[in-house]
This record gives C-alpha cells, sequence and structure tokens, in this order.
C-alpha cells in the first residue's frame, strides 16, 4: 500500500506544482485519493502472485492491480487490458536496470536534489494544492518529513535515471541517422526491442505459465 501511494505522490507532485491539476478540480482529486486508497487496501488482501522475474525484480499481481489503481486517477489505464499493464511494467524495469549497466543511472544524492527541488516549487503553489498534497502523504503511512528525506530521492534516483538513459540512446539515434526522427517513437521501439531480447535471453522468465505478451 505505502510503495503504491508513494508514487502517487510523485504523480501528484509534479502535476499539482505544474497546475496540471487546478484548484477547482481538487475537491473530485480528494475523492479520487479516498478511492484509490480503499481499492489499494482491498488489493494488498488478495492473495499474493509473483507473475515475472525481471533480473533481481519479481513483479506480482498487487503489483498490477495497485498500479492499474494508481493510473485511474489521470485515466491513462482505462482502455488497456492487465496484460498491457503488465508488459508495461516489464518495460520499465529492464529500462531502470539498463540504465544502471549503461553507467547512466542517476545517484541517491540527485534523487534527493530533485525531491528537494519539487518540494521547494510545491512550497509555492496555492494552501489548497499544499493540503491535498498532505493528504496524500498522511494515506501513505509517513509523515511530510518521512517522505520527502527518505522515500521520494529513490523514487526521483529511478525517475532520473531512466531520463538519462532516455537521452542517451536518442543522442546515439540522432548521430546515426541523417534523417529527423521522433523521440517518442525511437524509444518505444527501442523498449520493444529490449523486451523481446530479454525473454529471449532469459532476463525475463514468466513464473505464472498463463501469461503471454
Amino acid at each position: 500500500m505505502k510503495k503504491t501511494m508513494v508514487a502517487l505522490g510523485l504523480l501528484l507532485t509534479g502535476a499539482l506544482t505544474f497546475g496540471v491539476v487546478s484548484s477547482s478540480a481538487i475537491d473530485p482529486l480528494t475523492s479520487e485519493l479516498s478511492r484509490i486508497k480503499s481499492n489499494t487496501d482491498r488489493n494488498e488482501k488478495v492473495e499474493k502472485k509473483v507473475l515475472v522475474q525481471v533480473g533481481p525484480k519479481e513483479i506480482t499481481n498487487t503489483d498490477v492491480l495497485n498500479y492499474k489503481e494508481l493510473n485511474s486517477i489521470s485515466q491513462s489505464v482505462s482502455n488497456v487490458t492487465d496484460s498491457d499493464i503488465l508488459k508495461h511494467m516489464i518495460k520499465e524495469e529492464l529500462f531502470l536496470q539498463l540504465a544502471e549497466q549503461e553507467g547512466v543511472s542517476a545517484t541517491l544524492e540527485e534523487g534527493r536534489q530533485e525531491a528537494n527541488k519539487m518540494r521547494d516549487l510545491l512550497s509555492e503553489q496555492p494552501k489548497e494544492v499544499q493540503d491535498t498534497h498532505k493528504m496524500l502523504i498522511e494515506a501513505s503511512g509517513v509523515t511530510e518529513e518521512e517522505h520527502w528525506e527518505k522515500i521520494a530521492p529513490g523514487q526521483y534516483q529511478k525517475i532520473l535515471s531512466s531520463q538519462n538513459l532516455a537521452e542517451k540512446i536518442w543522442n546515439e539515434h540522432a548521430s546515426a541517422q541523417k534523417e529527423p526522427a521522433d523521440p517518442a517513437t525511437v524509444l518505444q521501439e527501442f523498449k520493444d526491442q529490449l523486451l523481446q531480447s530479454s525473454i529471449s535471453n532469459g532476463t525475463v522468465k514468466f513464473i505464472d505459465k498463463s501469461i503471454s505478451l
């Protein structure tokens, strides 16, 4: 539960800080947070089962359920299947692991600096925006200080690591290609190929044999 609400906290920190969520949307957002908390609490009571092993990382059925619930706030997963969500989660985990292998992972200190920057930006927002974020932190079961000092830095470290690898991939592609290309398309194709090669070489292992991506 805490892991899911932490991820939601990061999602909303960016949205609230940069004005993606307007003040008029705070009340329905508060209601949505209550719904998500209730549903993720329920998900945690489901018998946990490992679906896929991605290197040293396990992805469980609870992870998929909570990811779907987390992203329902932006309706970004309303028309996708659990299989699509699992595939996306595998790709993102592979991408993070590759960032470390390529030596472009962000440090924890860089994650801490990013968290501090977001915290400062959040402090400049209207009171209702700050109160909503505080409520979210409380729902995760930690204090505001614990969130910013102990939890957020590691999560922002992952975000920065992914950004670093994405930039490396794009720069390498741009230097090798004369024709212009869409960065998002290049990155998506790279992740698709990474998934297929990782399945072939055994980095990705399907523990639940009923899964087919």
